[in-house]
């Protein structure tokens, strides 16, 4: 087992336990089948709202975003992007709580726990992953329903002023606490998976650990997570300029026998790894999204250049290498996603160790490994007694 210093120290350990070739295997199925069922459902809100589906592909290629000013979007389009959105958040988080799974029974010493165990444990656990945000979305509804409750008693002539005034104090407390609820949601959605891979708790168990972390450790917890977060940060930064390097090298290498046939493939393929930001985005995030680029060395993922058709061989090859590039973005994003969910492990763990004075990597084995195996009356053979037994004198 690992000896953890309970501190802001152990969260250094996150860039080194998620640069793990499994780990980042695992989130990459993850964010690969989350990225597709996103793509697919956007282009049907946009099929949906009557878009013309060339012109969305010709603006975003496989990254699609709901802009209004490209096609007009109604209230069902934006509903089935929801559902996108939605569909690649479960994704991320019961691939973040198999990661967390592994790290916790690697930080317990067992240093070869399988990835389709992992797996298995997620998807047990999806009730703990995906309804405790839903828990807490569906406490914020009822008091935004009672608010509406209270508004239409003020429609009533004479008696609604009364009523108002008379509850408008209760009324202030219960907004409060709607606040509390989106603060609590917030870091539920960053804590959840890394309590469920390391307690195995239900849903109303792992929203109680989020409660009880935000209102003993609040302080550890904020400095705790923007420290995972810098962390994650850096290490998507180091390996995306180390893919880069990686890229430059074996392109340089392949262009010795190539020299002609290769930057035009390259070209076009960058055509179809395009990112086209939409038009409501606000100007820092657009700033952020270019100066990143830029530092990766990719300014053509938002400026590609035009396609040239130049054979059907070479435009199959081209089709390959963006697909690929799509393949080696989201390397660099679950290498990052890596670290993040393995560092709320030790996150939890140490929080759980300052509030509750537990020891999390010491808690028992799953329900499931402790039981004893049921031996059918058949499978005893004569003279034998079934184990766990003495045979008889």
């Amino acid at each position: 087992m690992t000896n953890l210093h309970y501190s802001y120290k152990d969260v250094f350990r996150s860039l080194r336990l998620g640069f793990s070739a499994k780990k980042v295997w695992m989130m990459f199925l993850g964010l690969l089948s989350g990225f597709a069922g996103y793509s697919l459902l956007t282009y049907l809100a946009y099929v949906a709202a009557g878009a013309d589906f060339l012109l969305v592909w010709e603006e975003f290629r496989l990254l699609p975003f709901p802009d209004p000013l490209l096609a007009g979007f109604p209230w069902y389009s934006w509903a089935i992007y929801a559902v996108a959105v939605t569909f690649f958040a479960c994704a991320a988080l019961l691939s973040g709580t198999a990661v967390a799974k592994v790290t916790f029974e690697q930080l317990r010493g067992d240093e070869f726990y399988e990835s389709r165990e992992a797996y298995r444990f997620a998807f047990r656990q999806w009730s703990s992953v995906l309804a405790s945000p839903l828990l807490v979305l569906g406490f914020i509804a009822l008091l935004f329903v009672a608010g509406l409750i209270l508004s239409a008693l003020g429609a009533i002539p004479y008696f609604g002023e009364i009523v108002v005034s008379l509850l408008a104090l209760p009324a202030l407390a219960a907004s409060f606490f709607i606040v509390y609820l989106l603060v609590v949601l917030f870091f539920g959605f960053l804590l959840i998976p890394g309590i469920v891979g390391a307690t195995r708790n239900d849903t109303f168990d792992t929203i109680f650990e989020v409660f009880s972390c935000l209102n003993e450790q609040p302080a550890r917890l904020v400095w705790y997570l923007a420290l995972l977060a810098g962390l994650s940060k850096l290490g998507t930064v180091l390996f995306g300029l180390a893919t880069s390097a990686a890229g430059r090298i074996g392109y340089g290498i392949l262009s010795i026998f190539t020299p002609g046939k290769l930057p035009d493939i390259m070209s076009n393929a960058a055509f179809y790894f395009q990112v086209s930001l939409p038009s409501w985005w606000p100007e820092p995030a657009r700033l952020a999204f270019v100066t990143c680029a830029n530092l990766l060395g990719l300014p053509q993922v938002y400026m590609p250049g035009e396609y040239l058709s130049l054979s059907w061989s070479a435009d199959i090859a081209a089709l390959f290498l963006g697909a690929g590039l799509y393949v080696v973005a989201l390397l660099v994003m679950a290498y990052g996603c890596s670290v993040w969910y393995s560092g709320s492990v030790l996150v939890y763990a140490v929080l759980a160790q300052k509030k509750d004075e537990r020891n999390v990597l010491e808690a028992p084995e799953d329900d499931e490994d402790l039981l004893e195996p049921v031996v059918k009356p058949e499978d005893v053979k004569p003279g034998c007694a079934p184990a766990g037994q003495q045979p008889p004198a």
